[in-house]
C-alpha cells in the first residue's frame, strides 16, 4: 500500500494519483509506503489564501530526476514582488515582476493569481509557472485599468498569490498597493436643439460625470443679441463620478405681434471646476408672432376701404342742447351717442338747472362715444360758492382735466397700478364725483398707469344707460333737477377684509358693477379686499360702478448681490429680506473657503418674499489626486479619501434614526447612547460612532496639504 503524503489516504502500490476526491495529490514522489516526513521551508505559508487567476488542473508528472529512494523530499515555495507600491492612470498600464522561487526538491508547476478590488483588471504572463528544485522562475504583472467612471480614484489593495498545482498545500503569496489617478470629464447634450412657438419652448441640458471623481458643474445660458429670456438663466449641479444631471430651461423671445418668424441661436455652456474648457451646447429658438405677417396687410387694406367709405360719410355732429334742462340736454347727447359730463357753471343770467352750452360746441363733428362737456347753469354765486365735483370716472386725463377746469376746480394726479384700466384713465377721484366743494377746491385725479390687456374706450361702455350720470348727481338723495326721481339708491357693502371673489358677489348683489384695482400691502394677504371706492355705506344708484381696491400682496424684494461676502453676513441678509436659504458648495481657485460664490436665482432677480435662493459657498481649491470633498455639509471645505466621504454620506443619511426621541440633555439633537457628535464643521450635530468623531478631527488637521496648490 502506498500512503499519500498530502492526506494520509492509503493507496494501491500502483495508483498515481491519491483515491480521496478532496485531495487528488500526485503520487509519483512517494518513495515508500510509509508516509515520508515533510519539512516546511520558512518561506512556505500554507495556511494563506490565494485566490489564482487560472483554476487549478491535474498535476503532471514530474520532468526533473528524482532524489533516490528512501531521501526526504521537501516541498515550499516563496513569491517576491519586484514594486509593491505602484501607481496607474485610468486608461494606461503599469507593470511590476513577481519571482517565484521553489524551495522544494521536486519540480513543481505553479499557478499564479490575483485577488482584491482591482482584480478585473490585471493580467499574469505567464499565468502558469513550472519551476526545478531550487530554481527560480518569473512572471509579468500587469494592471490596466480603463478610462472609466467606475474605476474610482484613490489606494486599491492587491494581493498575488502563487499555488502548487501538484500539492495544494504548497503555497504564498504577496500583497502591495495600487494607486489610481482621478480625471475629470464632463459630457453633455441639449434637448431639442431647435424649438418653435410663440409661448416658451422647454429645453433639457442632461450633464454627465464621465470622470472618477465628483464634479460640480455650472450652466449657463446665453444668446449674443439678447432677443432671448432663459428661465432659469443659469443652474448649478454636484455630479458624483458616472452620475448625471437634468437641468430643464424655458427659452422664449419678446412678444412680437405681427411679423415673421426670428430664429434666435443660443448656447447652452457646461463649465467645469478648475479651469478647462467649457462644454458648448448650440440651439436654436423659433419666435413665432402672435399674428402671421399677412394680418397687418389685411387690415390696413380694410382700414383703407373703412376710411374711404367714412370720407364719403356724413360725420356724426355735437347737438344743440341750449335751453333745455339737465336731464333732458343729458338725454339728447346720449342718443346722439355721447358721453355727457356734467359741467355746473355759475352763471347770473340763465336759470338754474338750465343748459348753456356744451364743449365741444354744438355742430362740430365728434366721433360718437366720445365725451361731451355739458355745461350747466347753478345761477348766481356770491361769497364761498359750493360747486358739484363733475363725475370723470373712465375718462382720459385730457378729458378729465378740462371738465374739472371748466368746472372752476383746481386738478392734480398722481399714477396708480391698475392691470385692468386701461393706462392714462381716471381711476377715481378725491372729493368723490357729486360731493359740494368750495369753487377753486383741488381735485385730485388716481389715474391708471396700467399695463392693460387691451385699451380702455374713452366712450360710455356698453352697460352706460341715460341715468348713470345722473346718479351721481343725485346720491345726495336731493334730486335738484328732477333727474333722479325713480332711481333706487342702495348701500355699497362692507367687503373689506373679504376674499375678492366673495367681495365681488356681495357688491353685484347689490346692483352694482365691481371694478378691480390691485394694490401691493405686506401685511394683508393676496387676494383680499382693502376697500372700495365709493366707501362703504355710501348711498349710490343701482348699476353705479364701484372701484375694488385687492391687495397683491407684498412687493417683490431684489436678491441683494452677496459674491466675495462671508457665508453668514449673505444668510443674515437674506433673512432680513424675508428669503428662505439652501447651501450649495462649489471649489474657487480665486476665493478663499467659506466665501459666497453666486446665488440661484442671480442677484437683481426679483421674488417674492418666502422665495428659497441657494447661496453658492466656495470650498476653497480642489482636492488633490486621490481625495474629494468630505461634504459633512454642502460647503465642507475638507479634503478626505472615498471612503471616508462614502462614510460621511452614509452618517448623514442616518443622522434622524440616531437622535434620541427622549433624551434632551444637549438639546434637541441628543444622541442616543453610543453616539457623540461628529463636529466634523460648525454646528455639526450628526451623530457618529466616537471613532468617525476623531477621524473627523484628524481629518481637519490635515486637510491643509491635501489641495491643489
Amino acid at each position: 500500500m502506498r500512503e499519500c503524503s498530502t492526506c494520509g489516504t492509503p493507496n494501491s502500490t500502483d495508483a498515481e494519483f491519491c483515491v480521496n476526491p478532496q485531495c487528488r495529490t500526485y503520487l509519483g514522489w512517494a518513495t515508500s509506503t510509509a508516509a515520508p516526513v515533510r519539512e516546511q521551508p520558512s518561506g512556505a505559508r500554507a495556511d494563506t489564501p490565494v485566490t489564482a487567476g487560472v483554476a487549478p488542473g491535474p498535476p503532471r508528472p514530474a520532468t526533473a530526476p528524482t532524489a533516490a529512494p528512501g531521501n526526504r523530499q521537501r516541498y515550499g515555495v516563496h513569491l517576491s514582488l519586484e514594486q509593491n507600491q505602484l501607481t496607474v492612470d485610468p486608461g494606461s498600464a503599469v507593470v511590476t515582476t513577481l519571482t517565484v522561487h521553489n524551495t522544494g526538491t521536486r519540480v513543481e508547476e505553479f499557478e499564479l493569481g490575483v485577488a482584491g478590488p482591482m482584480r478585473p483588471f490585471a493580467h499574469l504572463e505567464p499565468a502558469v509557472l513550472s519551476v526545478f528544485p531550487d530554481d527560480r522562475a518569473t512572471a509579468v504583472l500587469r494592471f490596466a485599468p480603463p478610462r472609466d467612471p467606475g474605476v474610482r480614484a484613490g489606494q486599491a489593495p492587491f494581493l498575488v498569490g502563487v499555488r502548487s498545482r501538484v500539492n495544494a498545500r504548497v503555497s504564498d503569496s504577496g500583497s502591495g498597493t495600487l494607486t489610481v489617478g482621478s480625471f475629470s470629464e464632463v459630457q453633455a447634450a441639449l434637448r431639442p436643439e431647435t424649438s418653435r412657438g410663440r409661448k416658451a419652448g422647454k429645453h433639457t441640458v442632461t450633464t454627465t460625470n464621465a470622470g472618477n471623481v465628483p464634479l460640480a458643474v455650472q450652466i449657463v445660458l446665453t444668446d449674443r443679441t439678447g432677443a432671448l429670456t432663459f428661465q432659469p438663466p443659469q443652474a448649478a449641479a454636484q455630479l458624483g463620478p458616472g452620475a448625471a444631471a437634468e437641468t430643464s430651461v424655458l427659452v422664449g423671445g419678446g412678444r412680437k405681434w405681427f411679423g415673421r418668424t426670428e430664429s434666435h441661436a443660443f448656447t447652452a455652456q457646461v463649465g467645469r471646476p478648475g479651469g478647462g474648457a467649457p462644454v458648448t451646447l448650440n440651439g436654436v429658438r423659433n419666435q413665432v408672432p402672435i399674428f402671421p405677417w399677412w394680418v397687418p396687410v389685411a387690415a390696413a387694406v380694410v382700414l383703407a376701404l373703412t376710411l374711404a367709405v367714412v370720407a364719403l360719410w356724413p360725420g356724426d355732429k355735437v347737438p344743440s342742447i341750449a335751453g333745455k334742462s339737465r336731464a333732458d340736454a343729458e338725454r339728447t347727447l346720449q342718443e346722439a351717442g355721447y358721453r355727457p359730463v356734467y359741467v355746473p357753471k355759475v352763471d347770473a343770467g340763465i336759470p338754474f338747472g338750465q343748459a348753456i352750452g356744451t364743449e365741444p360746441q354744438a355742430n362740430e363733428e365728434l366721433e360718437r362715444g366720445s365725451p361731451v362737456n355739458l355745461h350747466v347753469s347753478i345761477g348766481p354765486c356770491e361769497g364761498e360758492c359750493l360747486i358739484e365735483v363733475p363725475n370723470v370716472l373712465g375718462l382720459p386725463l385730457a378729458d378729465a382735466r378740462k371738465a374739472l377746469e371748466q368746472a372752476e376746480f383746481g386738478v392734480r394726479h398722481f399714477e396708480q397700478q391698475s392691470p385692468e384700466i386701461a393706462k392714462g384713465t381716471v381711476i377715481t377721484t378725491t372729493p368723490a364725483a357729486g360731493e359740494q366743494k368750495a369753487r377753486g377746491s383741488e381735485v385730485a385725479l388716481a389715474v391708471s398707469s396700467g399695463p392693460a390687456p387691451t385699451p380702455t374706450p374713452a366712450g360710455p361702455t356698453s352697460g352706460a344707460g341715460p341715468g348713470d350720470e345722473k346718479d351721481e348727481a343725485g346720491k345726495d338723495g336731493t334730486g335738484k333737477d328732477g333727474a333722479d326721481k325713480g332711481k333706487e339708491q342702495v348701500p355699497v357693502p362692507d367687503v373689506a377684509g373679504l376674499p375678492e371673489a366673495e367681495a365681488v358677489a356681495k357688491i353685484e348683489s347689490k346692483g352694482l358693477t365691481a371694478t378691480r384695482v390691485g394694490k401691493p400691502d405686506d401685511t394683508v394677504a393676496k387676494g383680499t379686499v382693502l376697500a372700495t371706492e365709493p366707501a362703504a355705506q355710501t348711498m349710490v344708484a343701482k348699476g353705479s360702478a364701484v372701484t375694488v381696491t385687492v391687495s397683491s400682496g407684498p412687493k417683490p424684494v431684489a436678491v441683494p448681490g452677496l459674491a466675495g461676502k462671508p457665508k453668514a453676513q449673505a444668510l443674515s441678509e437674506l433673512a432680513a429680506l424675508g428669503l428662505k436659504t439652501e447651501i450649495g458648495g462649489k471649489s474657487s481657485t480665486t476665493m478663499a473657503a467659506g466665501t459666497v460664490l453666486s446665488t440661484v436665482p442671480a442677484a437683481g432677480t426679483e421674488v417674492r418674499p418666502g422665495t428659497e435662493v441657494t447661496v453658492v459657498v466656495s470650498q476653497g481649491r480642489p482636492c488633490k489626486t486621490g481625495f474629494v470633498f468630505r461634504s459633512a455639509a454642502p460647503d465642507d471645505p475638507v479634503c478626505v479619501d472615498q471612503a471616508t466621504a462614502d462614510r460621511t454620506k452614509t452618517e448623514n443619511d442616518q443622522a434622524k434614526s440616531r437622535v434620541s426621541t427622549t433624551d434632551r440633555t444637549y438639546g434637541p439633537d441628543t444622541c442616543v447612547q453610543g453616539y457623540v457628535w461628529r463636529e466634523a464643521v460648525p454646528n455639526d450635530h450628526v451623530c457618529v460612532a466616537t471613532r468617525s468623531r476623531a477621524d473627523a478631527a484628524a481629518d481637519n488637521a490635515a486637510d491643509k496639504d491635501r489641495h491643489v496648490k
